[in-house]
């Protein structure tokens, strides 16, 4: 072929193929491009040339394209690239290309293809494929391929999942065995069917076993593919319809219990439709009517009643057909001249919310009625019963509330009688709730058995004899009161007692109060026998001189009343001796309530009476001592103060009966450890004494000295306790001055011995310096050197001088100042304040910082002046020892102490000290513990003098390297 016929074929070629052919330059830039471009970009090949390929890349590929050319130009070619370029009116266009290098042309010579549809159809064959997939395994149904041989192919699906069921599991394995035994028949004869030549086959139910071996019931479709080549098996879709199986078999079950509950219904039951039409009736029905099924079927219920009844049957009808369940209660009259009654229930069906009929109940309520009527009758017998029986009655309920109360024991209450129904008795009634009657009640209802019992009540004084029985609704109570029977026996029985047993007298005496006889006891307490007594008077054997006789004289007259009396009596024994008597008499009363005779009771008090005539004594005297005495039970409660009590505490007698001494007499300031200390010693009978800060009334403090005697009865048990307190407060506060003195004297001695080291150590040196220098320069030469010299050391004494003596004024004026130093409301913060600002050059200088911690509005009662200088030196020295290593940090807090002080924390990092090595001289006169930093050790000590001028404490606390620690504590 001739170069002539190559370039006409190339033309050809390049004008009619649907390729586009395209020349590249080395960097890029379009150089040639076939006329495919226009089809296949949009553009003509003139728009195209001279610009760079990557402009039409769309940019998530132009990286890979750059590298497809760059492996181009080195290995030579390009096989089967493909990328996504823009199309010039906007969409993508994918294109695959091959090509070549031509190192000569430095050129790359190329041709795309355009495979937009194929990608396409590729992207849809995908997405159509992934439909089906998801079909499948996520669809209910499950779809199963099997051989002829029923193994199975392939079988996915969510019902597969849900019988718990991996998508392989299935594989290989004859699909029968998974099927309940019972359904195998079923299955086979399917599967005959569609190897004679059916197309599908449907099996309605059929039982799958699930992974844990129970059985889920499936609906399934098989279709006969084994003869298409593109399946080639059998395609079985099913879905799980357990839930419709069981859902069936619910309503089944529903159907047959209720017309199991509707033909077997003891009471007559019809069902009508929306039109009132009798639809059904049960057989109970049948027999009341006495008529055949067919003979009430398609009629309305009305054509069975007498108009009266059939009108309410309606009128009950329509409003049940409304939607509203009814119940009403109608009597029929009987063929015997009688009437039946019938409770009649009618209850609307409803289906998707409309009312589709009506299902009625009639039960037979003749007899029921009959047995109200009669009920009703009794119940107005035992009504008059109940009322007229003199014993109270009342019934109650389970809920313990009245359902009849007789007229007793309403008026016994003073309740009227519908005052009293419906209401709870223990809340009618509160003080029975803890009382045997509830108990008793309680014991009835829960066993059913009746009780029988009697009570006393404290607070009314009467004894009451009960009687509970159990009935249906609760419980039924009979009560009376037999508090007089009862009294009359317990005198009787303390007669029969006291006659046989007691060591008492006991007179029996007639209606003349002579004596018919007396007891043992008597004769030993008053020396006469029964043989002397018999016939006298008590008063004729043991008159006394000093016998009251007013008491004689108004007892006698209690006794001819039919009283009972008590009395006390000074009697004279047979030997002359005194015989202090208490006298107990008690009428006896015959059947027509005369007076038989007098039982008296005498018990000796001689020993009592001495002991009263003692404790008036000791009474006297408690009262009219001056010091505070109070007596107390064996629970610390206050039982009796004295006068001096009263005076010194301020309380009175009613303020402090049934008190605790605690409750009434301390503060935060009693110190209760001593009397904790002392207080087994009293429990074993010893006194104790100590002394403690009381409060009074009027909340004045008083220091007192206490002397507590426990007292014990004769079996050696504790009854109470007498405490004597003796106001020591004068001697107290002669005992704080004393201390104060001392303190002071101490102080002074301490100041003393500071003085005495200045002038022997601090003051000595440079005033022998300044005389030893005076004396030389009058020797030396005023032009020489040493002159110059001499006179610059003799200046430097006496400035050393004066930095003592100025030391020496501060401590003097601390001191003078203690006694009568200034004090005032004093803002902390404010005065800190001041302080920080006095420093702030140097804390600039050191790049320190502080954190102050507390209020704006703390005050204390201070002296300016020294709190100032306390915060200076404090702060000063923070900044002067501070440490290379890190920058200052200083803490101040301020707050207030539970006992009300007022308490500042200093702390810094700064270089610490070891307070074990410095020990007590921590706070001493010109004692310094850095010797490579300036100063004169005066500042601690300036600072803990102004903090305790101001009765103040302060604390240190202190580790080297790591920083120190000030608390200062202001009263």
């Amino acid at each position: 072929m001739t170069p002539e016929q190559k370039i006409r074929f190339f033309d050809e070629i390049n004008k009619y193929s649907r390729e586009m052919i395209c020349i590249f330059d080395s960097k890029g830039c379009f150089t040639y491009l076939s006329d495919a471009c226009q089809e296949v970009l949009g553009y003509e090949s003139e728009e195209l040339v001279g610009r760079s390929y990557l402009e039409f890349v769309v940019p998530e590929e132009r990286t890979a394209t750059e590298i497809a050319a760059h492996n181009t130009a080195r290995f030579g070619s390009l096989n089967e690239f493909q990328n996504t370029y823009i199309h010039k009116e906007g969409h993508v266009v994918h294109l695959l290309w091959s090509g070549t290098w031509s190192e000569e042309d430095k050129a790359y010579i190329s041709i795309a293809r355009n495979v937009s549809e194929e990608i396409l159809a590729q992207q849809r064959l995908k997405e159509k494929d992934e439909f089906y997939r998801a079909l499948v395994e996520h669809g209910t149904d499950m779809t199963t391929l099997l051989d002829s041989e029923r193994k199975v192919l392939y079988s996915n699906g969510s019902a597969l999942r849900d019988f718990g069921y991996e998508p392989g599991y299935l594989v290989s394995k004859d699909v029968f065995s998974f099927l309940h035994p019972e359904d195998t028949l079923k299955a086979t004869e399917a599967l005959l069917k569609l190897f004679n030549g059916g197309k599908h086959v449907y099996l309605p139910e059929l039982r799958f076993r699930t992974i844990d071996g129970t059985y889920r019931w499936i609906e399934a479709t098989v279709s006969n593919q084994l003869h298409n080549p593109s399946v080639e098996a059998l395609v079985v879709s099913s879905r799980d319809i357990t839930e419709r199986i069981e859902s069936r078999r619910r309503i089944e079950e529903s159907e047959q219990r209720f017309k199991s509950l509707f033909e077997n219904h003891v009471d007559a039951a019809v069902f009508q439709d929306s039109h009132g039409i009798i639809v059904d009736v049960n057989p109970a029905t049948l027999s009341l009517l006495g008529m055949q099924k067919q003979e009430i079927i398609n009629k309305s219920f009305s054509e069975f009643l007498p108009a009266e009844a059939a009108s309410v049957c309606e009128q009950s009808i329509k409003e049940a057909l409304g939607g509203s369940a009814i119940r009403f209660q109608i009597a029929i009259p009987s063929s015997d001249s009688g009437e039946y009654y019938f409770d009649v229930i009618k209850i609307p069906v409803k289906v998707s919310g409309e009312t589709i009929g009506v299902h009625s109940i009639l039960r037979n309520m003749t007899d029921a009625h009959s047995y109200r009527k009669t009920i009703e009758k009794q119940s107005v017998e035992l009504n008059s019963i109940l009322e007229s029986i003199t014993d109270a009655f009342f019934a109650l309920d389970r809920e313990w509330r009245f359902t009849y109360v007789n007229t007793v024991f309403a008026d016994h209450e003073g309740y009227k009688k519908e005052e009293m129904i419906g209401r709870c008795i223990w809340e009618l009634f509160p003080k029975l709730t803890s009382s045997k009657f509830r108990e008793e009640c309680s014991v009835t209802a829960a066993t059913g058995s009746a009780s029988h019992f009697e009570e006393s009540y404290a607070h009314s004084g009467v004894t009451y004899q009960f009687s509970i029985y159990p009935s249906a609704e609760g419980v039924s109570v009979y009560f009376t009161d037999i508090t007089e029977k009862l009294n009359t026996r317990v005198e009787l029985e303390k007669l029969s007692l006291v006659a046989s047993k007691t060591t008492n007298g006991v007179v029996i005496m007639d209606t003349d109060r002579k004596i018919e006889w007396v007891n043992e006891g008597f004769t030993s307490l008053t020396g006469y026998t029964l043989k002397e007594a018999v016939g006298k008077k008590p008063i004729d054997l043991l008159q006394h001189e000093q016998t009251n006789n007013a008491v004689l004289v108004s007892a006698r007259d209690q006794m001819h009343h039919g009283k009972s009396v008590v009395y006390e009596v000074l009697n004279r024994r047979k030997n002359g001796d005194d015989l202090w008597l208490s006298v107990e008499v008690n009428p006896v009363f015959g059947a027509n309530g005369d007076i038989l005779r007098f039982v008296t009771i005498q018990t000796d008090i001689t020993a009592l009476k001495k002991s009263e005539i003692e404790l008036k004594k000791l009474s006297l005297v408690a009262s009219k001592t001056n010091n505070s005495v109070f007596i107390a039970d064996k629970d610390w409660k206050i039982e009796w103060i004295n006068d001096g009590f009263i005076k010194l505490m301020g309380y009175t007698m009613q303020e402090v009966i049934g008190k605790r001494p605690s409750e009434l007499l301390h503060n935060n300031k009693t110190d209760r450890a001593a009397f904790e200390a002392l207080q087994e010693n009293l429990l074993t009978g010893e006194p104790i004494s100590f002394d403690v800060i009381n409060v009074k009334k009027n909340g004045e403090e008083v220091w007192v000295n206490i002397n507590i005697t426990a007292v014990f009865d004769e079996q050696g048990e504790l009854t109470r306790f007498i405490e004597v307190q003796t106001d020591i407060s004068a001697l107290k506060e002669k005992e704080r001055e004393l201390t104060n003195s001392a303190i002071d004297l101490y102080r002074h001695n301490k100041d003393l011995e500071q003085f005495t080291y200045i002038v022997s150590h601090n003051l000595r040196a440079p005033v022998a310096n300044v005389l030893g220098l005076s004396n030389l320069l009058t020797k030396v030469d005023k032009e020489s050197v040493l002159y110059d010299k001499t006179l610059a050391n003799l200046t430097e004494s006496v400035n050393r001088l004066d930095t003592v003596l100025r030391d020496i004024n501060t401590i003097l004026s601390i001191r003078d100042s203690r006694l009568a130093l200034e004090q005032e409301q004093v803002n902390v913060k404010t005065t800190l304040q001041q302080t920080i600002q006095s420093l702030q050059d140097q804390l600039q200088k050191c790049g320190g910082n502080i954190l102050v911690d507390f209020e704006d509005d703390i005050h204390i009662k201070a002296n300016r002046a020294y709190l100032y200088s306390i915060f200076y030196n404090l702060m000063s020295n923070a900044i002067k020892y501070r440490s290379e290593e890190r920058v200052l940090q200083v803490h101040i807090s301020c707050d207030r102490s539970p006992e009300g002080n007022t308490v500042i924390t200093f702390s810094d990092n700064g270089l610490g000290m070891d307070l074990q090595k410095i020990g007590s001289n921590i706070f001493k006169l010109y004692k310094r513990f850095h010797t490579d930093k300036k100063g004169r050790g005066i500042g601690l000590y300036l600072v803990k003098s102004h903090v305790e001028a101001m009765d103040g404490q302060i604390e240190v606390d202190s580790t080297v390297n790591k920083g120190t620690k000030f608390t200062i504590i202001l009263n």
